[in-house]
């Protein structure tokens, strides 16, 4: 299983258009949504909020892992989008984010989880 498995061409974006946290989810689980890999895009964004509240996903060198397992999950994916202005994400350095790397597992899917999170993380 690689990471690339899970990114579409449908499923990046190289100019987002968020300015916060929240439009940065938004945005990020639209091109989700509009791929057919959720089910209820309203239920994904509460896990994702429910994940963050957990610990912040923003990491150094501003990016952004935000996840979340959840049963609206259809088929697993990664999201890609780059912001070209970076948006505070409420990293603990301070630094804004401007690389996001979403990814969205079925509740059920803990092997993909881990495993594509891992690849994420030290690629």
């Amino acid at each position: 299983m690689d990471i690339t498995d899970f990114i579409d061409l449908d499923t990046i974006c190289l100019d987002l258009k968020a300015t916060s946290k929240q439009a940065v989810f938004e945005e990020l689980v639209d091109m989700l949504d509009s791929t057919g890999k959720l089910a209820n895009r309203t239920l994904f964004l509460d896990a994702l909020w429910q994940r963050e509240y957990i610990g912040n996903t923003g990491f150094e060198d501003g990016i952004a892992i935000p996840h979340a397992k959840s049963n609206t999950v259809i088929k697993p994916c990664v999201v890609i989008g780059i912001s070209q202005h970076g948006i505070d994400y409420g990293s603990e350095t301070g630094e804004c984010s401007d690389v996001f790397i979403m990814l969205a597992s079925p509740d059920n899917n803990d092997e993909h989880h881990i495993e594509v999170l891992a690849q994420v993380s030290t690629n």
